[in-house]
């Protein structure tokens, strides 16, 4: 075994110890069957001796691209993002990928694209990027691949023109929380949102166009939130704080941490009002919380943006356009929403 102060050992290293080849070494890192049970168990215990490690920089280094998928999500808060890629990574490991998870952004303080982090993949040569929610730009990631295999899911429609998309039919969805509270005797309905890129916009499009063919287009009420539970918690306040006929009775929120928030403001003023969300987080699901919301199939996005993914890294069925997968959303119904007028 190696001491602190010895030098990192090589594949060179290995290779001399175990009296073989460099390339066999290589085989047996990438488990290929081409060798044989003794002479991979030597190569193996050799390694455990040394301590070696497989250093996958220098490795990506060395070949213009490697088996490492890059996975970036735009919104750490947000657990949505997480059920995504708890869907995706699995499909990606078991097609023989390294995955390397990161944050879009940079901190809270500088903002925006972390370029830090994109500058890492690049050094790294990774095979593809997998970008989950919504980001300003697509340039930066298609730069770290140098313009190919970067797959965009569940963020808006932004790029179904110029890259492969994998995503929910946002306005599809709000349209079936304005149906549900209508259907419930709701007429002044206020939408949470608007804020948050293409996603927000979508939204304020489906809320809107469905307010109006129920024939409430004079109750159209946007209040400004995007989709942090402060957001949501702010915004609400704001809706909550008119009086008689202004006053919503039902607030339908762009997700679930700003319907998360709205409970809490209304909670706060001693107000009933039914609340909606979006995303079906885990946490809304709780009995205290009881949200109904939309479930954009987070799973499917993660899968389907996975094997998009995987198609364009081999090229494969594309014909040199891009994909857009739409998934269709469904609405879940819980008590949140079925407050007596």
């Amino acid at each position: 075994m190696t001491t602190a102060s010895a030098r990192r050992p090589t594949i060179k290293d290995v290779a001399e110890r175990a009296g073989v080849s460099k390339s066999l070494v290589s085989l047996v890192l990438r488990d290929s069957p081409r060798v044989s049970a003794e002479r991979r168990q030597r190569v193996l215990e050799v390694m455990e001796e040394m301590g070696y490690e497989l250093n996958m920089a220098a490795r990506s280094l060395a070949t213009r691209s490697n088996g490492t998928i890059g996975v970036l999500v735009s919104d750490l808060h947000n657990p949505w993002a997480f059920d995504v890629v708890d869907a995706a990574r699995p499909v990606l490991e078991e097609a023989g990928h390294t995955v390397l998870f990161s944050a879009v952004t940079a901190s809270a303080s500088a903002g925006g694209v972390d370029l830090s982090i994109l500058q890492a993949f690049r050094d790294l040569r990774v095979a593809g990027l997998l970008v989950i929610g919504s980001v300003p730009d697509k340039a930066p990631f298609s730069r770290v691949v140098s313009g190919g295999s970067v797959v965009f899911a569940g963020g808006g429609p932004d790029y179904i023109d110029t890259a492969d998309v994998v995503r929910s039919d946002d306005a599809y969805g709000i349209s079936m929380v304005v149906d549900h509270l209508v259907a419930q005797g709701h007429e002044r309905i206020a939408h949470l949102g608007g804020l948050g890129g293409s996603v927000g916009a979508a939204r304020v499009s489906g809320y809107t166009e469905a307010m109006e063919s129920h024939g409430l287009g004079r109750n159209i009420h946007i209040v400004e939130a995007d989709f942090s539970q402060e957001s949501g918690y702010v915004a609400a306040q704001r809706a909550l704080g008119a009086s008689g006929r202004m006053r919503p009775t039902a607030l339908a929120c762009i997700n679930d941490l700003a319907a998360l928030g709205a409970m809490t403001a209304a909670d706060e003023r001693g107000v009933q009002v039914a609340i909606t969300g979006y995303d079906n987080i885990s946490l809304g699901a709780m009995p205290r919380l009881g949200l109904t919301t939309v479930d954009p199939d987070s799973s499917g996005i993660g899968v389907a943006g996975a094997k998009t993914l995987l198609q364009r890294i081999g090229d494969h069925d594309f014909g040199g356009g891009f994909v857009h997968r739409p998934i269709v959303p469904e609405l879940v119904v819980r008590t949140s929403s079925l407050l007596g007028l």
